[in-house]
């Protein structure tokens, strides 16, 4: 079996090591050359010289340090080639594939300590499922959860008040699109002893790299933008801190959480193209914002990269490129659900689903889907309206995107 090299030069670009991530340096085999892109390695199983070997492969690592496999819940070469990638992108000391986004989300929770009498302070912004999953899965075991504002500057009193255990934000909130300031966060983390966790699916690598501003934990739903072509499910946690990586790998084991090798080849063939397909989402939703700000069936926009967003100087700050994420919302003026359903039933080129960071532009109601397990106060504590749509904005040419807009705006 080959094994992984996953050494680069420390003075590659990111978009190189996004399109070199994961790749083999294979011995030579003789059957006449070595193939650019890793083989799927579809065994459940592996075998080993003798049982003095396969006694050493239990450890996770052959005698001379190199990666060994026994058994695919334990690990395969394709999700260690994903895994190292991500791990060399994030600037991380390793990383865990899963086999779905809340599979990593739910990992990383673990991981980081939550049990019986632990507390946690969490975005009150977050996806509607991992509130859920904390509600349902840790508060009713004693875990004490404390949903905040971490977008208002009494935040930081409050967490140094409460000295949680855990802290758990998004660098881009879903539905609106707000920002919170991972420097200052993980700088009261440090003071107070708190991990921290924060789920940078919307951002990408590309944009924002969490690690380097002080994060533990960086959680990503690799179905969405990572993988980019709505053809794979898979989710990842890279960790700044070897201690939490080891938990990382002992929960995926037990949990048998882990990334199929076919997943893992799709979102190692997504990663490759993330630079390029992030950089014409992000061009493009600037495009779309601005459209649908001066639309007069329009109230309200929520997209950083617009100059009247509340985290535009923030995200201007935190996200590379000049470039502000491909996803936005935005409130229709007639603030009811028969409008919005109008709407979308008339859209022709984008694609009402519920998932985001596909190469196609999707549409979603967060009523109905992300958020959909939320009572209605919730969903106005957070400032979800009856009108809000989101819009997972995909590389099609931005003029097309606009004109199907604004003939489902105009109806």
């Amino acid at each position: 079996m080959t094994q992984q090299n996953t050494s680069q030069p420390s003075d590659w670009n990111l978009e190189t090591r996004l399109v070199h991530g994961g790749r083999k340096k294979a011995r030579a085999t003789g059957a006449g050359g070595q193939s650019t892109v890793p083989p799927i390695y579809a065994s459940t199983t592996y075998t080993h010289e003798n049982i003095e070997a396969l006694d050493q492969a239990f450890s996770g690592k052959t005698p001379d340090g190199e990666q060994a496999y026994v058994y695919a819940r334990q690990g395969n070469p394709n999700a260690y080639g994903f895994e190292s990638a991500l791990t060399h992108i994030e600037g991380g000391v390793g990383a865990i594939a899963f086999g779905s986004g809340m599979a990593a989300i739910h990992a990383a929770l673990l991981a980081a300590g939550l049990t019986a009498g632990t507390k946690i302070v969490a975005s009150r912004d977050l996806y509607g499922p991992t509130v859920t999953l904390m509600r349902k899965l840790f508060s009713t075991v004693g875990t004490q959860l404390i949903l905040a504002d971490f977008c208002q500057p009494a935040i930081y009193d409050l967490l140094r008040e409460e000295e949680p255990d855990v802290i758990y934000v998004e660098t881009i909130s879903n539905p609106l699109t707000r920002i919170v300031d991972l420097d200052a966060i993980s700088a009261v983390a440090r003071e107070i002893g708190a991990v921290t966790i924060v789920d940078s699916t919307f951002s990408t690598p590309y944009l924002t790299r969490p690690i380097e501003h002080g994060f533990d934990l960086v959680v990503h739903s690799a179905t969405k933008y990572i993988s980019g072509h709505g053809d794979s499910t898979g989710g990842i946690v890279i960790s700044a801190k070897n201690t939490l990586l080891n938990q990382l790998r002992d929960y995926s084991n037990l949990l048998g959480a882990m990334l199929s090798p076919f997943e893992a080849h799709l979102m190692l063939r997504g990663l490759r193209t993330l630079a390029l397909r992030v950089e014409r989402q992000c061009s493009n939703a600037l495009q779309v914002a601005q459209f649908l700000q001066q639309h007069p069936a329009v109230a309200h926009v929520h997209y950083p990269g617009l100059a009247n967003h509340p985290s535009h100087e923030l995200a201007s700050r935190l996200m590379d490129h000049e470039h502000f994420g491909a996803l936005l919302s935005f409130e229709l003026k007639d603030q009811s659900r028969a409008a919005v359903f109008r709407f979308i039933n008339k859209l022709q080129l984008c694609i009402s689903a519920t998932s985001l960071g596909d190469v196609f532009t999707l549409v979603s109601y967060p009523p109905i889907s992300s958020h959909r397990t939320l009572q209605a106060r919730e969903l106005q504590d957070m400032g979800i309206s009856e009108g809000c749509i989101r819009l997972s904005v995909g590389i099609e040419n931005a003029n097309d995107i606009i004109k199907d807009l604004n003939q489902a705006l105009s109806a």
